[in-house]
């Protein structure tokens, strides 16, 4: 029997990817910013950065440091997978670059060493495919998403997005097929 494929983020859906990067930029920008200062997803756009570029070489530099390595699971996102992957066929769609395909892969193989799960590196953010794109060419009808932008453009494809509530989508575009989460309690109640 085919499972029904569920398309899930990475960064902010299952790992705590904010609170170390401004740890990480804090300390090397001797600055205080706190998740709730982040207005947008896009560092650049709510002052963190000067530029998009700035705002990618400050992330790659973060993504090479130790502090990229001390991330942890957000709570309820372990118990959550292993729930649906029992009824879905989990795909793993991140923004992240593919050169931390290994990283990433590893650190999923520490938490969840018995999965078999499905990663794509999207890459969007540098350019690459968007996330609606690869959930149309995978069939995947069901996404977990942080970015309003993204989840509110898999939305207009017909792909039931749940859209977790961060500071930077507090101003999110309404649509039918996009449904607010707090956390994983409240998704897996929803889903």
């Amino acid at each position: 029997m085919n499972k029904q494929k569920i398309g899930i983020d990475i960064d902010e859906v299952v790992v705590e990817f904010m609170e170390k990067y401004l740890e990480f930029h804090n300390r090397k920008n001797n600055t205080s910013l706190i998740i709730e200062d982040l207005s947008n997803y896009h560092l650049w756009e709510c002052g963190v950065h000067n530029s998009k570029e700035e705002s990618i070489n400050s992330v790659m530099e973060f993504q090479n440091s130790p502090f990229f390595d001390d991330i942890t699971l957000i709570e309820g996102a372990k118990s959550g997978i292993e729930f649906l992957s029992k009824k879905y066929s989990i795909f793993f769609i991140t923004s992240r670059p593919l050169e931390l395909k290994e990283k990433t892969e590893r650190f999923f193989y520490h938490n969840f060493p018995m999965n078999n799960y499905n990663f794509i590196f999207s890459g969007e953010i540098y350019g690459g495919k968007t996330k609606s794109e690869i959930c149309s060419e995978e069939g995947i009808k069901l996404m977990i998403e942080d970015n309003a932008e993204y989840a509110f453009s898999c939305a207009k494809l017909g792909i039931r997005t749940f859209l977790f509530d961060k500071p930077w989508n507090n101003n999110y575009e309404r649509h039918d097929n996009l449904i607010k989460v707090k956390n994983w309690k409240q998704l897996l109640e929803r889903i």
